[in-house]
């Protein structure tokens, strides 16, 4: 009887632990915001191996460029034909889900480059770049489009970015919250800025926002960054920046961005919408991506 007494006095402690012990929980915000330490898992340089063996056994990767551009375009052909570049270019895509689409420019006169499709938002971007960067990439223009958040900034003209606000991978890729604003690599930036003054192209430098969703945005979160004032102002809102730049200072290589504007946030009577700009988008990419090449591989010979 003393043991099977025992026995049930154990049952109840137990029994009464459980029912006392609380779930193990965790905080994602805190978590995106604070996780010290340098452990980092799942590194781009053990895929591209593998690659190599699987999907990319012609020479590929053979003497790779160290220059790239992530243009975020379906038609990448075309804008290289247009710039002339027909005839010294070949591609190569890889990858089974979401494919990245590869063009490698060898013309005599420029500095070889590649130019990838751009993948859109912080998963498409940092994936595609931590992959380029392990097969050689070095340095990076980013182009794209973006939309315009201050009526200080008119249509029809580059703009350079000094910096956009983290979204969520940017915090990931850099830990704590003392800067808000990841930033480009600032001598590749100065030298997109010294290649379109010197090509006479419009241009305005400017701090953006990255948003990773298009759809849905929060109304709440728009009238916040219409309401900033300061040097620190986001003057446009795009997808990819600050989570391409954070990934440049943690992997060690070299980022910069030019976007070129397709529509504008408005606010009239309290009511915000977006304004599609009705000129030629399509023009205004090409010449942002034609002054990326001129940066980062040389004068276009035509």
């Amino acid at each position: 009887m003393i043991r099977i007494a025992a026995l049930m006095i154990g049952v109840s402690a137990l029994a009464a632990s459980i029912a006392l012990a609380q779930p193990t929980t965790v905080n994602v915000l805190e978590q995106y915001a604070d996780h010290p330490g340098t452990e980092r898992l799942n590194t781009p340089s053990d895929e591209i191996q593998w690659l190599k063996k699987t999907q990319l056994t012609h020479g590929e990767l053979d003497d790779f460029p160290e220059v790239a551009i992530i243009l975020h375009r379906v038609d990448l052909a075309r804008y290289l034909n247009e710039l002339g570049f027909g005839g010294y270019y070949k591609s190569f895509s890889y990858g089974f889900t979401d494919p990245v689409l590869v063009f490698v420019v060898r013309k005599p006169g420029i500095t070889p480059f590649a130019v990838a499709r751009g993948l859109p938002g912080a998963g498409g971007i940092t994936t595609e770049a931590a992959e380029l960067h392990a097969m050689g990439i070095n340095t990076f223009i980013h182009v794209g489009t973006a939309g315009l958040l201050s009526p200080g900034i008119p249509y029809g003209q580059l703009v350079v970015s000094d910096g956009s606000y983290k979204d969520g991978a940017a915090f990931l890729l850099e830990n704590g919250l003392q800067e808000q604003i990841s930033r480009p690599d600032q001598s590749l930036t100065e030298k997109i800025v010294e290649t379109v003054k010197k090509d006479n192209v419009k241009h305005i430098r400017a701090i953006g926002f990255t948003m990773p969703i298009y759809y849905f945005q929060p109304g709440s979160m728009l009238r916040a960054l219409l309401n900033v004032t300061g040097s620190d102002k986001p003057m446009f809102i795009e997808m990819e920046e600050a989570s391409l730049f954070a990934l440049a200072r943690l992997a060690g290589f070299r980022a910069a961005s030019i976007v070129v504007a397709s529509d504008r946030l408005e606010s009239r009577d309290g009511i915000l919408s977006q304004e599609f700009w009705d000129g030629d988008l399509d023009q205004l990419e090409r010449l942002a991506f034609q002054e990326a090449v001129n940066t980062i591989a040389g004068p276009i010979q035509h």
